[in-house]
């Protein structure tokens, strides 16, 4: 039996889902036929402004690029609300009959949705006790998502990390060797299989 599961990754401009705007969010949709992931069936890519009185966070902005000129540019042309909180109604017909969510740090990025997700899935923890990376204190840490692909030996394009799309479509990738890979195998179906 085939599973729809919906790949994401959002740019905000903070770290707090209540009082930051998401700039763009990115998503895939896929089906799991049982063995494998399939390709991609569909991708919804968009950009949105900061609200009004929110001030740039020039940390975001130094990760992501996503300035005030830069959204502009990427929306000539486009017709939907300027403001992803206007616009959430769009994701969730995207997302509709999924009940599977695959992120890179996943929680962060569900706090800026008004929907629960029924099932997710985390490459950022799920790989943190394999591939088990240590801070400068000796601890295991979680991986970043350019670390992660490293691990599992998919190329990396540094100067596309932190967009919205691409570092959905390295969540992806990622999770697709999880799934053919024997050690992560079991967690994968886990997710995927569980009802």
């Amino acid at each position: 039996m085939s599973k729809k599961i919906i790949f994401f990754d959002t740019e905000t401009n903070g770290l707090n889902g209540n009082t930051s705007s998401v700039l763009s969010i990115s998503a895939l949709k896929c089906v799991f036929n049982g063995t494998d992931v399939d390709t991609i069936k569909d991708r919804y890519n968009r950009f949105y402004f900061r609200r009004s009185r929110e001030a740039p966070n020039a940390f975001a902005m130094e990760c992501n690029g996503l300035t005030d000129d830069v959204i502009r540019d990427y929306r000539q042309g486009v017709e939907y609300p300027k403001y992803f909180r206007e616009d959430m109604q769009s994701f969730k017909d995207f997302c509709a009959g999924a009940i599977r969510f695959v992120g890179h740090k996943i929680d962060f990025d569900a706090q800026f949705l008004d929907f629960e997700l029924k099932r997710t899935f985390c490459t950022m923890e799920e790989n943190k006790n394999i591939m088990k990376l240590k801070n400068c204190n000796g601890r295991i840490k979680n991986p970043k998502l350019a670390e992660a692909a490293c691990f599992y030996r998919i190329s990396v394009d540094e100067d596309k990390c932190h967009g919205s799309e691409y570092d959905t479509l390295l969540c992806y990738e990622i999770f697709k060797k999880m799934l053919a890979r024997k050690r992560s195998r079991q967690r994968v179906l886990g997710f995927l299989e569980k009802r």
